[in-house]
């Protein structure tokens, strides 16, 4: 069995606040083999850690991440709503995040929300990457493949990682020559592993939190487990 690698899903968020240094650190602590995170860039063009275009669901904003800048998007509380205990988290940009996990062996997926047009996403992951040495480390993924081809543009050693529904995406990154795709579970085959793996593509799936549902595809060749409980899929030993 190929080694299984268990990425914290916007770092250890069963445990704290999603997408925070909180949640980064945590996933650290436990020795995730990966994290992942999601960017938006702020009005400003500085990439921001977090999931929704918008405020409400994670912060106590309101409404479009876009319409503010990184000074002050970073006067938001981005962590009592999980606990009080995590009041006074901060959105960090993903210059922060990458100064918190580059120094260790974490590895690193930096999921690219679909962009708006004219944002210069690509270039700002990039930078980055290049910046602490982990443009041939780190995976870059998205929803939108044309995000994934900026990226490719500028780097083309940066590993590119799909995201959508299994037969969609397979289709997809056959044709755009994409290394990674990741597979909404409920969506997945072994067929689909099985045809993925024919093709030299490598196959994530998420969300998986059921112990039971990850040595399910850790058997038929799943080797990315994308999870919001690190915690218990680490301790299943299927690396």
């Amino acid at each position: 069995m190929k080694k299984i690698i268990i990425e914290a899903h916007r770092g250890a968020r069963a445990e704290a606040p999603e997408n925070t240094l909180a949640a980064f650190q945590r996933a650290l602590d436990l020795k995730a083999d990966s994290i992942e995170l999601d960017v938006h860039p702020a009005v400003d063009g500085t990439l921001m850690t977090i999931h929704d275009n918008t405020l409400d669901r994670t912060t106590d904003g309101t409404g479009p991440l876009t319409s503010l800048s990184m000074r002050e998007l970073r006067k938001l509380d981005a962590g009592a709503k999980f606990h009080a205990d995590f009041a006074g988290e901060r959105i960090p940009t993903l210059g922060e995040a990458m100064g918190r996990i580059a120094p260790t062996n974490t590895l690193l997926n930096i999921e690219i929300k679909r962009p708006a047009p004219g944002s210069r996403a690509a270039e700002g992951v990039v930078q980055l990457l290049r910046h602490y040495g982990k443009a041939e480390k780190y995976v870059v993924s998205s929803f939108d493949h044309n995000a994934l081809l900026a990226v490719r543009s500028l780097a083309p050693e940066v590993k590119l990682a799909l995201i959508g529904n299994a037969a969609d995406v397979l289709a997809r990154a056959r044709a755009l020559h994409l290394p990674w795709i990741h597979c909404n579970h409920t969506t997945l085959t072994p067929e689909i592993v099985r045809e993925a793996q024919a093709a030299g593509i490598h196959v994530g799936v998420w969300t998986v939190n059921d112990p039971e549902q990850v040595r399910y595809w850790a058997a038929n060749g799943v080797e990315r487990m994308i999870t919001d409980d690190p915690r218990t899929m680490l301790a299943l030993g299927l690396g």
